[in-house]
């Protein structure tokens, strides 16, 4: 018997090689889709719980003395006194707003400006959230 060399010797390995190159990088694609939703989803959750304490001040100073010289006494940034107390409650659950801490300020319109910051960690540059509500006497 004689025995016959073909010139395709080793094509099925390399076709497998390929193969796992491919199926290579499909995985690391949908490693980096979960590491941005990841991301993502806690930025979502910073920006919601943002919101919720700007709500919350906005609650007190409409259940509060409404005339502008209370609302600037206790809720105006830095020193109201109803003030304080959410600052501190802010700084418990948003990371990143020692060099931002929120600002709440009122006009003589009775408009509150109320801005609360965060920086989640590894991220370059801080957030905002802004919520404007006018307290009506």
């Amino acid at each position: 018997m004689q025995r016959t060399t073909t010139k395709q010797g080793g094509l099925i390995i390399l076709e497998s090689l390929v193969a796992v190159v491919i199926f290579s990088l499909g995985i690391l694609g949908i490693v980096g889709l979960l590491t941005l939703s990841v991301k993502n989803t806690e930025s979502a959750k910073y920006r919601n719980v943002a919101g919720l304490l700007a709500n919350s001040i906005t609650g007190q100073m409409w259940v509060d003395d409404k005339t502008n010289a209370s609302l600037k006494t206790n809720f105006e940034s830095p020193y109201g006194t109803q003030f304080v107390a959410w600052k501190s409650k802010v700084i418990d659950a948003l990371p990143g707003i020692e060099a931002n801490p929120p600002t709440i300020t009122i006009n003589t319109s009775n408009v509150a400006t109320i801005t609360v910051w965060w920086q989640a960690p590894g991220e370059p540059a801080a957030h905002n959230y802004i919520l404007n509500a006018l307290i009506i006497n």
